[in-house]
């Protein structure tokens, strides 16, 4: 993932934290937990397109994640970011150091 990764580069004791100590969520895939700044992201929700359209530099990370993820197709790329909320959903995380907002699609 661009801007996020999955636990890529935090210290054991991140990894032990969100691992062994942090409530999980459900998800249709793997979940995966989002890092910004060296550090655990903090997980906000679900979302829809309204609720990760309200965090525009989510919405630009995910988009960019999708097209290097073999999204190609501009149209059926934003097509489905327009229908998040409907069969797939964003996963939305705030990164604790700087406060920006990162976000991953599932869908079943």
């Amino acid at each position: 993932m661009s801007g996020a990764n999955r636990l890529d580069g935090v210290s054991e004791d991140v990894l032990h934290e969100v691992t062994r100590r942090t409530p999980g969520f459900h998800s249709w895939q793997d979940p995966h937990w989002l890092v910004h700044c060296q550090d655990a992201a903090a997980f906000v929700g679900e979302v829809g397109y309204a609720g990760l359209a309200a965090h525009p530099e989510a919405l630009d990370q995910l988009r960019a994640d999708m097209r290097m993820e073999s999204w190609h197709d501009e149209n059926q790329l934003e097509h489905f970011l327009n229908h998040l909320g409907e069969g797939a959903t964003a996963m939305l995380f705030r990164c604790t150091a700087c406060g920006a907002h990162l976000a991953y699609a599932d869908a079943s």
